[in-house]
């Protein structure tokens, strides 16, 4: 915070009188990123060209925002959600229910929602987490993403920073867990009405698939590397 007030030009103090918190300050950094894809004109809130246009514009305006603010990204990506389940960097819950109601309005079964969300959240990580890497890499600067430097040799973790796994205790709840609210609102302040494709989609959004998509995720790109070796086998049978 005195690094903060510091670049303003006042003390570290004077930014209490907005946010009680560093953690409230985190949390609003993070919510200002992912705001951006609501003012992307390339990102469309409904499939108006089918689900892989929509995907595929969700993406790159993740990917976009990702790469406009490479030393922050980080913070998406550990910060702690609103839920348990929620799972970067698609933060925001007005957007996770326009892609799960989006995507079944498209013809999707409650599964086929649910794999896509998830592959879409595992890929794009897994890719900025690398790129935005590399950018900080390239332009260190004290407090990037979920590290600050502290005036010493090692970084050391932002209070608060979380991994995006989930900790024993989390997956022990969720397998305890009896109703939908239990698993999805915690803290009882998701409306239902406002948010039904996540309430009707709860259990399967909580349920930890880390593992099993990890190995659909190197079986695909596996199967992708054997496709591409056949059809040169066959490129060259030809000639």
């Amino acid at each position: 915070m005195r690094t903060i007030g510091a670049e303003l030009g006042v003390e570290g103090m004077a930014l209490y009188r907005y946010y009680k918190t560093r953690d409230q300050l985190l949390d609003a950094v993070v919510d200002r990123i992912v705001d951006e894809l609501a003012a992307d004109p390339q990102v469309l809130r409904t499939a108006e060209h089918g689900w892989r246009d929509y995907l595929t514009r969700l993406a790159y305006g993740v990917r976009r925002y990702a790469l406009a603010h490479p030393h922050a990204f980080p913070l998406v990506t550990t910060r702690p959600a609103e839920a348990p389940w929620v799972n970067p960097p698609l933060r925001s819950l007005a957007w996770i229910e326009a892609m799960l109601d989006t995507l079944a309005q498209e013809g999707f079964d409650d599964d086929q929602v649910l794999f896509a969300y998830r592959s879409f959240n595992s890929v794009l990580l897994g890719y900025l987490l690398l790129e935005t890497g590399a950018l900080t890499l390239e332009d260190p600067q004290e407090g990037d993403g979920s590290f600050q430097t502290g005036g010493g040799a090692d970084p050391e973790p932002v209070p608060g920073g979380l991994s995006p796994l989930r900790t024993d205790e989390q997956t022990e709840a969720i397998a305890e867990a009896d109703t939908p609210a239990e698993l999805i609102d915690p803290q009882d302040d998701i409306e239902a009405a406002e948010y039904p494709t996540i309430h009707r989609l709860a259990r399967g959004l909580a349920e930890p698939r880390v593992d099993e998509e990890f190995d659909r995720a190197i079986t695909d790109m596996l199967d992708r590397i054997a496709a591409t070796l056949t059809a040169t086998d066959q490129d060259h049978a030809r000639r």
